[in-house]
């Protein structure tokens, strides 16, 4: 029963949100099927107790059918009716979240049954939400079109009947137009960001149309002063023209002005751009973006964006202890890893805790205890796999484990050059790392000249992994006498 949708959608339902559906599926205008609704408190009960394993269809059948022979056709179609109800109501829970679209619908349910006695109510509450400037999404614009229009609609409608009534807005097609263009661009601009943000991942051969119209128009008077149409008009800035941190610093002023003006997934689509575009500067060696990267993912995190899906990649979660780690904040990475841990899939969870605390203990400089943390640590997955190593090699060398050290380099180099899905690339920066560890474990410390040139060399080197630990050790070296 726990893979069938009807649960799998239930289970994901806060307790508020159960008890809400409860009263929803008991409503004879949602529902009148009782059998709908004795099943729904079958499972909510369970849901409630967590034995939904213990549910069984035939047990659920007698239940609501008593002593009628179980029909396995009837049952699915008792999961399938309880599942569109589902569905409604959460198209209705939106609905109700959404004050423009309600007083769009109601103008028009008003307007189709010629309500006119409705109309100087509704229009006053349009009036008011058409100057409202506290939400400033893309589809804010596309709701603010609707508003023009209906009113529109409605003037132009009751001066054909040559009716008098009390209507505050002048002929606004100029407005109706202004609206449309501005949710237009701004949902291009939108799209095109989303596609950009995936060519740098994946080949796509993809391309939308009208862009350089879109991108022409973006920068213009007063397009350019929609927040939805700037902040994306510079987000598209940040991925074509990477280098100039302009870009990025005029995006980042305009998330401190507006960011909060956005709902939640416009938000944290906004600051993963941020977050990405530093990542960036950091892997092309501006380690002065490390900082930068951390406070962002800090206002993620206080502004309750990492969570709002009670989920949180592996990837962020592990991304979020490096840089806190990179800029030293000890403290904070170790609570990060124990208060958000629940928020990691159950599937990845060890490995990104256990990996994390490895890498803590590695600033730290508890090298014994990062070894202890990658043994708890599983390699199925090739990320782990190599960025263990990584971790494993450099504990090796920093507790003089040579023996162990040098075995581990020889069993990496081998790895790397078999692994598949490794680009040609990754396997030399990652190849480079063992050259360089082999080259330092051999060289002694009173060979300045050697130690210098290999200090040169790993400078030089472009794409190499840990280079500033390497470089770290080797000025180490260099010091002693």
């Amino acid at each position: 029963m726990k893979d069938r949708k009807i649960i799998s959608g239930l289970l994901c339902l806060s307790i508020y949100e159960l008890n809400s559906f409860s009263k929803y599926v008991h409503s004879p205008y949602f529902n009148v099927n009782q059998n709908i609704t004795q099943f729904y408190s079958i499972l909510e009960t369970a849901i409630k107790k967590e034995t939904v394993d213990d549910l069984q269809p035939k047990e659920i059948w007698a239940q609501i059918y008593h002593s009628t022979p179980y029909n396995n056709q009837k049952f699915l179609k008792l999961n399938s009716d309880l599942l569109d109800l589902l569905e409604n109501f959460l198209a209705q829970k939106e609905y109700d979240t959404s004050e423009i679209l309600q007083a769009n619908f109601k103008l028009e349910g008003a307007k189709k049954r010629n309500i006119s006695k409705l109309y100087n109510g509704i229009i006053g509450e349009l009036e008011r939400l058409r100057f409202n400037d506290i939400n400033q999404s893309v589809e804010f614009y596309y709701n603010k079109y609707l508003i023009e229009r209906n009113l529109f609609n409605l003037k132009t409608e009751n001066e054909k009947k040559n009716e008098k009534i009390e209507i505050s807005t002048e002929l606004n097609i100029k407005d109706i137009s202004d609206q449309l263009e501005y949710f237009y661009i701004a949902e291009k601009l939108r799209l095109y960001c989303t596609l950009l943000s995936w060519k740098k991942m994946y080949k796509l051969d993809i391309e939308l149309g009208n862009m350089p119209y879109i991108l022409k128009k973006a920068k213009e008077l007063p397009n350019f002063d929609i927040p939805a149409i700037k902040i994306y008009y510079l987000m598209y800035l940040t991925y074509e023209y990477g280098d100039d941190v302009k870009n990025y610093e005029n995006l980042k002023n305009e998330i401190n002005v507006f960011g909060h003006k956005f709902p939640e997934n416009e938000r944290w689509e906004i600051y993963s751009t941020a977050i990405s575009y530093c990542i960036n500067r950091v892997n092309k060696g501006d380690l002065s973006f490390q900082k930068e990267t951390f406070l962002l993912y800090k206002e993620v995190i206080e502004n309750n964006l990492l969570t709002k899906d009670e989920t949180i990649s592996q990837t962020t979660y592990r991304n979020i202890v490096f840089f806190a780690l990179r800029v030293e904040e000890f403290s904070w990475a170790e609570n990060f890893i124990y208060e958000y841990a629940k928020y990691v899939d159950e599937k990845y969870r060890n490995n990104a805790v256990e990996f994390s605390l490895a890498r803590l203990e590695f600033y730290r400089k508890n090298f014994g205890k990062v070894i202890e943390h990658l043994y708890k640590v599983t390699y199925e997955d090739v990320w782990y796999n190599i960025n263990a190593k990584t971790l494993l090699l450099a504990s090796y060398y920093e507790l003089d484990e040579l023996d162990a050290l040098e075995s581990l380099l020889q069993a990496f180099k081998m790895f790397i050059n078999r692994e598949k899905s490794l680009s040609g690339d990754r396997k030399t920066h990652y190849l480079n790392l063992v050259k360089f560890t082999n080259q330092l474990i051999k060289t002694q410390p009173k060979d300045k000249v050697k130690l210098k040139k290999l200090k040169t060399e790993i400078e030089e080197t472009k794409g190499v992994v840990s280079k500033p630990w390497l470089l770290d050790k080797v000025e180490a070296l260099l010091r002693k006498r």
